[in-house]
């Protein structure tokens, strides 16, 4: 029973001998006064509010015990756990530093980005607003592993693979309630409200740590550490690796989801700052929780899975305050619902059955799936094999909890990270999720170009993996489901595209000879998108190209990364059947010989040649324009006439394909719901032309075009293009100088002074903002430049806005 709480004549709450005084409301971390410890109960004990720690406590020592764990009084190796959403309320172990020389640890990646993300000094709060990934996270990655070499031990990062049935739909679902979340950020920015909306922002979870996955593996992978990717959930994988009779690691680090297998008993939570201060790790013992909570093994999986999971909504009863009236629930509570009902869920959901048909009817079904999941989790064995755990007692309808299986070629790839886990998610469920964007913005345009303009595109992606696989996948349909609407679902027709992809791609198979003589003579550095286009203008090289056999054994990194990347512009049309280059094709290449310079002079660090590639396809899609200027979004032009301000939010959405060069800390500056509603059409097109690349690389390899026998995938995978996530944080430069800072009749040197103004004022951080100006406005010239030559691909009305968008830059550099 939880103890009894009263309210005195003094004012304070009183249980037997203790009294808690309450200075207001008990708010967010706010704090209370306990006369008989004499002391105050520290924020940490209050972040969920003073019925929620009573809630948490049963009997009144252990109210005395938990507060004497703080403070002054403090045993730090105890004190209740927090994990995910709900409460444990075990003890913690401690782990100093000094016991773990020369230990290996595998950790969860997603839960170990999760935590650095949302937890100083990492924590970026402007992230959502800006789109991209942390400015300092690389940064922050290296100081850490720095950390664990300076302290002998050496982290193994475990990477979640492909989705788990009902993984999609759970991303999708936390997506939703963060939008609402960064909605109410907006609406605090817009009243003039900054510090609050910084909160606001930083406390969504609307970035998912996934996504940040390329530079984490990036950072491992320049420090020759090893890593694995699992064929599907991380937490499975880990489990394996740590019961395994061979000891390639000496404990596991992540979330409360590893809890769900069979693992040694411990688990280390990732680890904050003060962690690596005070030299010590801590973690919890899985059957410490289990003899607490009195219950068996099946039980506590049972009643986990009910609280939620990443890959299974929570049991709707626990949600509602007419049943659970203390929020947030806890562990416990399932526990005594399953008491309740026999310790069956099964009898649990049928005893809330009106709940469960009001808030989710399927939930059952999903638990089963869940659950069977789990049992028959898929993982990678030490010599590298794909297994099913339990495969004796697999059912004959495991498709529907483990999904459709795909090659074990394709699960090598994937662990080598050559090519990510969304392209095999919607071979494996048959589905295709366009998740929710970072702005929320449901505009016309975006409907326009995820439900029409960017589906024959995924049509092309599915068809070059489903005709190297089983015949069946052919047949197969994909069903694409969209977060804006539930009821709107599409279906990829695959398997009818005239001409079939494979048969252009595999026109091409270029070899070394060839390509070198071509490198010498055009001066672009082989594997890029500058050499992959400019290379087609010779039309000699150009009968070269086209392949009189079957392709087979390209073999250099040079020869493979040439190769995809000639395949991708002739699926986007950028190259005809001829191999020639088509209209587009010639205007990209004007553009990329016109910003050579540019590009050299920086080494590329504002990706500027992947930027005028997805300049061109947003063009092409009718979306790089100055048209839909959403002027009821905040951050958009306001200055001049109507025409001004068309000039300078053209200009301004190019600039969002660049790179601002930022030192590595949160960013400082004014932000934009304008351009972030931009950048959702970016992250549209940019997402689905990398998907597109994955697919041309896999189909190459696939059929046998290029040598599988090679230790360099992963080294192939992070050189392919359109990898790099960019924020909007230069667009909103441009646009804003532009705007505000910039008058025409301006003299150079008061405008060079109106940059250093504008740096000093709204970008304090930035590393040289006068330069990535100048690159901005070079990379719209070199654009202007190519949209000159394409004549009647360019509707009217636009080249005119191009004509007074360079006229209006013109008279402000």
């Amino acid at each position: 029973m939880v103890a009894n709480i009263e309210e005195g004549m003094d004012g304070c709450l009183r249980s037997g001998n203790v009294a808690f005084r309450i200075i207001s409301q008990v708010e967010e971390g706010e704090r209370l006064y306990c006369d008989t410890l004499d002391g105050w109960i520290p924020e940490e004990q209050c972040i969920y509010g003073f019925d929620y720690i009573v809630g948490a406590i049963k009997t009144l020592d252990e109210i005395t015990k938990s507060f004497f764990n703080y403070g002054q009084y403090a045993n730090h190796n105890r004190q209740p756990v927090f994990e995910g959403d709900f409460w444990i309320g075990a003890e913690l172990f401690s782990m100093p530093f000094s016991d773990m020389q020369g230990t290996v640890i595998g950790v969860e990646a997603t839960s170990y980005l999760q935590h650095m993300i949302d937890e100083p000094p990492a924590h970026e709060p402007l992230l959502a607003a800006l789109g991209g990934s942390p400015i300092g996270l690389k940064e922050h990655i290296r100081n850490e592993l720095d950390q664990w070499k300076v302290n002998g031990m050496k982290p193994i990062f475990v990477f979640d693979g492909q989705s788990i049935m009902g993984k999609e739909d759970m991303t999708l679902r936390n997506a939703k309630a963060a939008l609402l979340k960064t909605q109410t950020a907006w609406d605090l920015y817009a009243d003039n409200h900054p510090e609050d909306a910084v909160k606001a922002f930083g406390a969504s979870g609307a970035v998912r740590p996934t996504d940040l996955y390329p530079i984490l593996q990036e950072v491992l992978a320049e420090r020759d550490l090893d890593f694995i990717i699992a064929p599907y959930s991380a937490c499975a994988q880990l489990a394996y690796l740590d019961t395994l009779e061979t000891q390639y690691i000496d404990g596991i680090m992540g979330s409360q989801e590893l809890l769900l297998y069979d693992i040694n008993d411990a688990i280390i939570f990732p680890p904050s700052s003060a962690d690596w201060e005070k030299k010590s790790f801590s973690g919890i013992i899985k059957s410490d929780l289990i003899r607490k909570l009195n219950v068996s093994p099946d039980m506590f999986q049972d009643a986990l899975l009910m609280v939620g999971t990443s890959f299974l909504p929570t049991f709707p009863p626990l949600l509602d305050e007419t049943i659970i009236t203390r929020q947030p629930y806890i562990i416990g509570d399932a526990i005594n619902l399953l008491r309740t009902s026999e310790k069956s869920v099964a009898n649990t959901c049928a005893a809330f059955h009106d709940v469960l048909q009001l808030r989710d009817p399927n939930w059952l079904d999903k638990y089963r799936k869940a659950k069977m999941a789990v049992k028959h989790s898929i993982i990678a064995l030490e010599d590298g094999n794909i297994n099913i755990r339990e495969y004796d007692h697999l059912t004959q309808d495991n498709h529907e909890y483990l999904g459709l299986q795909l090659p074990a070629e394709m699960y090598h790839y994937l662990s080598k990270s050559l090519i990510g886990p969304r392209l095999m998610n919607c071979f494996s469920t048959s589905e295709f999720y366009v998740m929710p964007t970072l702005d929320g913005v449901i505009s016309e345009e975006y409907k326009r170009l995820v439900t029409r303009s960017l589906v024959p595109l995924k049509e092309k992606t599915a068809a070059l993996i489903s005709y190297r696989i089983h015949r069946g996948f052919q047949y197969k349909d994909i069903t694409m489901r969209y977060w804006f609407d539930d009821s709107l679902k599409q279906v990829l027709n695959h398997r009818n595209i005239l001409p079939n992809p494979n048969t252009q791609a595999d026109t091409w198979g270029v070899r070394d000879e060839e390509l070198k003589n071509r490198e010498k003579a055009i001066n672009a550095r082989l594997g890029t998108l500058s050499f992959a286009v400019l290379s087609l203008e010779d039309k000699d090289f150009v009968s070269k190209t086209i392949s009189k056999g079957k392709v087979t054994d390209l073999n250099s990194k040079d020869e493979i990364l040439s190769n995809v990347l000639w395949r991708l512009l002739h699926l986007r049309d950028y190259v005809n059947d001829r191999h020639e280059l088509t209209s587009w094709g010639k205007a990209l290449a004007i553009t990329l010989k016109s910003l050579e310079p540019t590009i050299k002079a920086f080494n590329d660090i504002h990706h500027a040649e992947e930027a005028a590639f997805l300049a061109y396809e947003l063009i092409r899609f009718n979306d790089l324009n100055a048209r839909n200027r959403h002027t009821e979004l905040i951050g958009g032009p306001l200055r001049g006439s109507d025409e001004d301000k068309a000039h300078c939010i053209l200009i301004g959405r190019t600039a969002c394909l660049l790179k601002l060069r930022h030192q590595p800390i949160g960013y400082t500056g004014p932000l934009s719901k304008n351009f972030l509603s931009f950048y959702s059409l970016i992250k549209a097109v940019q997402e689905s032309d990398r998907d597109l690349l994955e697919a041309v690389t896999t189909s190459m390899f696939l059929n046998v075009q290029a040598n599988r026998n090679r230790d360099d995938l992963g080294e192939l995978g992070r050189n392919l293009p359109l990898s790099t996530d960019i924020d909007v944080g230069l667009g909103i430069a441009v646009k804003t100088y532009l705007d505000d800072y910039c008058k025409p009749e301006s003299t150079p040197e008061q405008r060079a002074e109106s940059k250093g103004g504008y740096a000093k004022n709204l970008l304090p951080h930035s590393v040289n903002f006068a330069e990535d100006l100048d690159v901005a406005f070079a990379f719209f010239d070199a654009l202007y430049e190519g949209i000159k030559s394409l004549g009647n691909e360019i509707e009217e009305g636009d080249k005119k806005t191009w004509d007074g968008a360079k006229e209006y830059l013109d008279k402000r550099r």
